[in-house]
């Protein structure tokens, strides 16, 4: 571009004039700033927007004086910030740091926006801007030429929900900047899905999936995009062209001869996603790498298409073991799909979707990976995570992860600290010590951290329940000293943080930090009751009603608080239970939960129940039963969409004998329990074996219990 190449030579020039040592640097604390273009549209647009915005927070206009002109003034004694949108730029930005003269150069009006507040944070260390609610700069604008780590950029937690906010950290969102996201083809069909866009599955047109080669099809697709988007003329939008979720596809013989195979679909979709993105050049087309489309294509893709893979099978630990057959397996289809396209993204995840609100380690293990991941060619990535739900400590791992995503070399210590002292001036040492050595403990230990992690597993790895309980009743104690927007911060995060407290009493039980006050009374213990109070308050918090991805309800989690209530330890004559699997002979490890006394929460078979895919053999140690006949009761779980179902039978060997036996119509069903509920006149043992024979309806099905009592 002429005008970009002559006043860079202008510019320059007087650098080159002198000697290397003797050029100064900009300097930031300097009072009168004049901002300038070379007056084209975006750039001029692009100076006057960092005007408007730091005129806007400058606090004391006698102190800093800021001048806007696309005209240079050679007696101006001040700073001057140059800003030009360079479309053909080798870079994504530049900057060239020289005395009292700052030039900045983005590929697009999004980075020079970035850049604005970057560089208004800068200048609020030297000057009274007013910066208290911006997130903490971290370039330091000296001479550069930058590429941004990442082509798609997006943590997809509740914070970067904000689309001014998500511009201000430069990260995209689905809601922002996608036309089509995720398995909703469906939007495209206005009027109704055609039959020939149904597709052609055991020779019979289905609804529950779509035929990609049909020239209906690609209509309804080209009257979406022209309708809603124009062809870009009102800015680039993505479009995601993928199979409805399930494992059809469509052999019609277009569909075959375009690829298709009874179980892969890849052929249709790349050619209709080819097709698009030659009609709309503007707009770019990803399809993704799962399930019925995870073969790689045999054909190129666009220039302006992509692919998005999973990394669902991706171990989640921060140090990659390159020797890991699940890493040598996902890096040849990365591999496959890069000889086809230059633009792979992944899909992510960076949160336990079994649990939002226990602090959840993940930056670490993002900055980590991130280094592998761009090894590979990665163009992009979108973090699935807790999405408009509230999860704990949201805000500072939407910072640091946008920050990451751009360059992942910086420091994520020094972030967080950066974050935690502009938003939290009381609290922030006390949550940056916190949420950093649960980082640093899980590095270190080499913790697979699952997204879909129990709270009973999580205790076994990440989390620390002490540690927490530590820097829970710190932050109690400095909750009354503080106001404002940290107040409310707060509030939130340990409204959210007394259901993990929740938590650790239901699954410590009896012991100690449990349910109860003292053991031997059977009342919950006041702790309790001061979570539960404020847990009840989770409505008056934007975006905090789940506690888990699947029907994890706040309001349902509270009832069965409630239940427990009125009875925290069941009676029982059984004082410890060994379970073993019947063919692998293995011991399971929650073998305690069918004599701990405790109930599990029929709306959660992770709280509580002890899940088996086989059948088992419980080894109960009793108390001296023999004298008296004794009640016995059993619970399980119905879930059928998880394969828990009523057991076949039941039977109970004493001695090595077996004495009685139950099947599943001596079960009651109430709600979705299967209860068991027998006298039993036969005289038992002190030890005695209890086997538990899974359902033969449904394959792999799984037996769900949480207690075996006699009483």
């Amino acid at each position: 571009m002429y005008p970009f190449k002559l006043l860079l030579v202008l510019w320059l020039f007087p650098a080159l004039c002198c000697c290397r040592g003797e050029a100064s640097p900009f300097d930031f604390s300097l009072r009168q700033l004049l901002i300038i273009s070379n007056g084209d549209r975006e750039s001029s647009a692009a100076a006057d927007y960092l005007y408007q915005h730091l005129d806007k927070r400058n606090k004391d206009r006698s102190v800093l004086i800021v001048y806007r002109s696309d005209q240079q003034r050679p007696d101006f004694d001040g700073a001057t910030v140059y800003m030009e949108v360079v479309a053909d730029l080798v870079c994504d930005y530049q900057i060239i740091n020289e005395e009292r003269k700052l030039s900045i150069y983005g590929k697009n009006k999004g980075i020079l926006k970035w850049l604005s507040y970057m560089l208004i944070d800068r200048l609020g260390a030297y000057h009274p801007l007013d910066v208290s609610d911006l997130p903490p700069g971290y370039v330091d604008f000296q001479s550069v030429e930058a590429t941004v780590a990442m082509g798609y950029r997006e943590p997809h937690l509740l914070p970067n929900t904000d689309e001014d906010y998500s511009g201000l950290l430069f990260t995209h969102s689905v809601d922002r900047d996608w036309g089509l996201w995720g398995h909703n083809l469906a939007k495209v069909f206005v009027n109704g899905t055609p039959e020939r866009s149904l597709a052609l599955v055991d020779g019979k047109r289905t609804s529950e999936q779509y035929c990609f080669s049909s020239e209906e099809t690609f209509k309804a697709v080209r009257s979406f995009v022209t309708d809603n988007y124009g062809s870009g003329e009102r800015g680039a939008a993505w479009f995601m062209i993928a199979p409805d979720d399930n494992d059809l596809v469509c052999t019609c013989s277009s569909c075959r001869t375009q690829g298709n195979t009874p179980k892969s679909a890849t052929g249709a979709v790349v050619t209709l996603v080819n097709r698009l993105a030659k009609q709309f050049p503007a707009h770019r087309f990803v399809t993704t790498a799962y399930r019925t489309t995870k073969a790689p294509s045999t054909v190129a893709l666009a220039d302006n298409a992509g692919v998005f893979i999973s990394t669902i099978d991706f171990p989640k630990t921060a140090d990659v073991d390159r020797s890991d057959p699940a890493v040598k397996e996902f890096a040849g289809v990365v591999s496959r799909w890069r000889q086809k396209t230059g633009h792979v993204y992944l899909w992510d995840y960076i949160s336990n979707f079994d649990d939002y609100l226990t602090p959840y380690p993940v930056l670490l293990r993002v900055q980590k990976q991130l280094e592998y991941f761009r090894s590979l060619g990665i163009d992009g990535m979108f973090l699935n995570g807790s999405g408009y739900d509230y999860t704990t400590f949201d805000d500072v791992k939407t910072y640091v992860l946008s920050a990451l995503l751009i360059d992942p070399s910086l420091s994520v210590n020094e972030l967080v600290r950066k974050y935690h002292a502009r938003f939290y001036p009381v609290t922030g040492a006390l949550l940056t010590a916190y949420l950093l050595d649960m980082e640093e403990q899980c590095h270190l230990q080499e913790v697979d951290a699952g997204i879909y992690s129990s709270f009973r597993a999580g205790m076994l790895t990440y989390f620390n329940h002490k540690k927490f309980l530590a820097f829970y009743d710190g932050l109690m104690r400095l909750l009354p000293k503080l106001e404002g927007g940290e107040r409310k911060r707060i509030d939130r995060l340990l409204t959210a943080l007394s259901y993990t407290r929740l938590q650790i009493a239901y699954h410590r039980g009896g012991g100690k930090d449990g349910l109860l006050e003292d053991p031997d009374q059977r009342r919950l213990a006041r702790h309790n009751n001061e979570a539960l109070a404020r847990l009840r308050s989770f409505g008056s918090f934007s975006g905090l009603e789940r506690y888990k991805e699947e029907e994890g309800w706040l309001a349902t989690y509270l009832q069965e608080w409630e239940t427990l209530r009125e009875k925290p330890l069941f009676a029982n004559s059984i004082r410890k239970t060994m379970v073993r699997g019947l063919s692998s002979g293995d011991v399971l490890p929650e073998g305690y939960l069918l004599s701990d006394c405790v109930g599990g929460f029929p709306s959660d078979f992770n709280q509580g129940w002890l899940l088996a895919a086989e059948n088992i053999q419980v080894t109960c140690t009793t108390e001296d039963l023999r004298s008296a006949p004794v009640q016995l009761e059993i619970r399980f779980l119905i879930n059928a969409r998880h394969r828990m179902l009523p057991p076949d039978r039941v039977e109970i060997i004493v001695n090595g004998r077996s004495v009685l036996s139950y099947s599943e119509a001596d079960f009651e069903r109430i709600g979705n329990l299967a209860v068991l509920q027998k006298k039993l006149g036969s005289p038992l043992a002190p030890t005695m074996e209890i086997r538990i024979y899974k359902n033969k309806e449904l394959d792999k099905s799984v037996i769900a219990c949480d207690e075996i009592r006699l009483y």
